[in-house]
């Protein structure tokens, strides 16, 4: 078989040995593997399902409809119209389902399983509400949920939250302005301007504004039971 050897060539008026060449197509062939690297770390999750009308809105202001399969990167807006859902899967395996006429912002995400260190998850409920159930990072602290009220700090758990704001009028009678939690497992910590109140499996609660304390509901309150949310995780359905 007659093998094929590269001498020396001049390229582009220098002066190439084969050594060089091949030099050359290695830094060719990992200048384009970077990017698809950077990509892949800067992947916050993918859309699994929507209902409806719901749009991403990308940092640089960009505005496209979600379908399902989207990726979801960190800083990306996730808006949905009336009568419209949108249940997304994260890289550390927490979902999230985004209730009607919400927006909900993916603030700063990052998952890598062999760097624990660098993993962090904050998010802000911009308007309406969610259902989420967390995955697998574990340090809590870096692991919040902003609302215009109140930040949530999780446990392990499932919950359900919804702001309303002169917004909730599919509620018959209206309810009163503030945020409302329903804990479906686990804790979830509220923290307000008032202090940091602590909430465990079936319990409700209620926060004016940010500086009032957070309440114990006697039941569930009118805005999860009249107007209810599918579960995040698909296989709860």
């Amino acid at each position: 078989m007659q093998g094929i050897f590269i001498r020396n060539k001049k390229v582009a008026g220098m002066k190439v040995t084969g050594r060089s060449l091949l030099g050359l197509r290695l830094v060719i062939c990992i200048s384009l593997l970077v990017p698809a690297l950077v990509q892949a770390q800067d992947n916050a999750g993918n859309v699994l399902r929507v209902t409806g009308r719901a749009t991403i809105t990308s940092p640089d202001g960009q505005i496209r409809k979600i379908e399902k399969g989207a990726q979801l990167k960190s800083t990306d807006i996730i808006s949905t119209g009336a009568r419209s859902h949108v249940r997304m899967k994260l890289e550390d395996e927490s979902y999230i389902m985004v209730r009607p006429d919400s927006r909900v912002s993916i603030d700063d995400f990052k998952f890598i399983r062999k760097n624990e260190e660098e993993n962090r998850g904050f998010f802000s409920l911009l308007k309406g509400g969610f259902r989420v159930i967390t995955g697998l990072i574990k340090d809590k602290k870096k692991y919040k949920y902003r609302t215009t009220v109140a930040t949530l700090g999780i446990r392990g758990t499932e919950f359900s939250v919804r702001v309303c704001s002169a917004d909730c009028y599919d509620i018959d009678p209206v309810p009163k302005d503030g945020l409302f939690l329903e804990v479906h497992d686990m804790e979830v910590t509220i923290t307000t301007k008032a202090g940091v109140y602590t909430f465990t499996k079936g319990q409700f609660a209620y926060v004016a504004d940010s500086d009032s304390p957070a309440i114990l509901l006697d039941g569930i309150p009118d805005v999860f039971d009249q107007s209810p949310i599918p579960p995040a995780n698909p296989a709860d359905c």
